[in-house]
């Protein structure tokens, strides 16, 4: 069967009407799964998403609103994924972060590098959690309470995350001598 009996045969809907027709669907999945920003972005995966099972669909197979759904559920999921993915490998530390750390480690001039580089390095070795958990104690002034409070952990863990990432980079710094 072409893709053009296909649709010929899903509906005598054009995609602009069914696209139109599920902009609610649309704004009820983007609600869902909590996306508050970059709407005309995920607005636009997902009418590629529409796009695609309007001409995918299979009327012997099930409903084409089910199936459209599940289209944009799973590729708004997917560029989400992509999205978590590449910030966790891709984060920058800002240079008030990057100060404050220095002034923290109290490094001599003599035995390490004094460059914003050098603690960009640092920092490039921690996972995204870690750098997130300094940055709240260090720069933003969070108590262990609060820290434990956005980790959705205990006090005593929270100490002990702190401390071992502490210790981690201190451990890289004693590599860089």
């Amino acid at each position: 069967m072409t893709i053009h009996n296909n649709r010929k045969l899903l509906s005598t809907q054009s995609f602009e009407e069914i696209l139109e027709g599920v902009q609610p669907m649309i704004t009820s999945i983007l609600t869902k799964l909590r996306i508050y920003k970059d709407h005309d972005y995920y607005r636009q995966v997902a009418s590629i998403a529409v796009w695609r099972a309007w001409l995918k669909a299979d009327p012997s197979k099930g409903q084409l609103s089910a199936y459209i759904y599940s289209s944009i559920k799973g590729e708004i999921l997917n560029e989400l994924l992509k999205e978590k993915n590449y910030t966790k490998q891709i984060t920058t530390v800002d240079d008030e972060t990057l100060d404050h750390l220095r002034s923290e480690f109290e490094m001599e001039e003599n035995n390490y590098p004094q460059s914003s580089n050098f603690l960009e390095c640092l920092m490039s070795q921690l996972k995204q959690v870690e750098r997130s958990i300094l940055l709240l104690y260090y720069v933003e002034d969070f108590s262990d309470q609060e820290i434990a409070n956005v980790l959705g952990c205990s006090i005593v863990a929270s100490k002990k995350r702190r401390e071992r990432i502490i210790k981690k980079l201190r451990n890289l710094v004693l590599k860089w001598k």
